[in-house]
This record gives C-alpha cells, structure tokens and sequence, in this order.
C-alpha cells in the first residue's frame, strides 16, 4: 500500500454538476496526485524535461478529458477503452494539429502516471499491464490518425462512433 497521503477520494473526477466549491475541493484534492506523481518521478532519477512532460501530459489527460468528457467517476477506473477513446478519437478530434510524436509522449505519461498509481497499491498489477499494453500499442493510434485524415462518409461516421463517442 501507499505510505504517502493519497486516498482514494483523491482520485474522484470533477462532476460538472458539482458546485463550484466541490469542484474546487476536487481540484485541490487531484492536484495532491500530481504533486506525488512529480516526487515519485524525481525519485526515479528522471531529468526535469521529461518530469514537465511527464506531469503536463498527465494532467492534460486528467484535466481536460477524464474530469470534462469522460464517464468515469474516478481516475482509478482508467482501462484500454478509455485510453482508445482519449487518444484514438478525441484527442485527434479536440486538438488543432494532432501528430504522432506527441501522442507517443502522451501514451509514456500516462503509462507512467499508472504505474506511480500502481505502485501506491490503488489499481492491481492486471490493470497496469491493461494500461501498459495499450500505451505500447503505438500502432493503434498511428492507424486511428492516419484513418481520421482520409475516412470520408459512412467510414468517417464508423471513425467517430467508435469507441461509443458521443458527437
């Protein structure tokens, strides 16, 4: 287990139903995670560039995808789907200028947000190697971007909805 001070509160995503006080709490709350996060990867020896990247990339996806558009009540419930969902369609679809170099530096993030979560003992090794196996499938996603630019009618229709994305 943990011998830091996260909870599994501290995972809780950000409801927009909440009030605005409980979605300050929250804040407060997920941003231990990442202060952790960034001490666990100091530990690691890691240079300072790749903790910012590391640690941007993390919240980006927390922030700004898990906490607005996702359905998961808590980061903990993180699998392949939502990963697939975030970086195959609406990373590609929400960002100005999606590339593959970027999604790589995403998918090590996150891998390495998990595994920081996984060595706290909040998910099991079965969901880490879930999240592992889909951050090292580059392939996927180099397939879901290249797809994305040249799909045109009912194929770009059968892009979107894939992965149960709502438009």
């Amino acid at each position: 287990m943990t011998d830091m001070n996260l909870t599994e509160e501290n995972f809780n995503c950000i409801q927009e139903d909440n009030s605005q006080e409980a979605r300050d709490a929250q804040w407060e709350n997920s941003n231990a995670i990442f202060e952790e996060f960034e001490k666990y990867l100091k530990n690691k020896g890691l240079s300072e560039e790749l903790i910012d990247r590391h640690l941007r990339y993390s919240v980006f996806f927390a922030m700004h995808y898990l906490f607005v558009y996702a359905d998961e009540q808590s980061m903990l419930e993180v699998n392949e789907t939502t990963i697939k969902t975030f970086l195959g369609n609406w990373y590609i679809r929400k960002t100005s200028s999606p590339n593959m170099p970027e999604i790589k530096k995403i998918l090590s993030a996150i891998y390495k947000l998990f595994e920081f979560i996984h060595n706290q003992g909040f998910i099991l090794e079965e969901e880490l190697e879930e999240i592992k196996n889909v951050c090292k499938d580059k392939k996927w996603f180099d397939y879901r971007l290249k797809t994305y630019h040249t799909a045109q009618g009912e194929a770009f229709r059968r892009w979107i909805e894939e992965y149960n994305y709502d438009w």
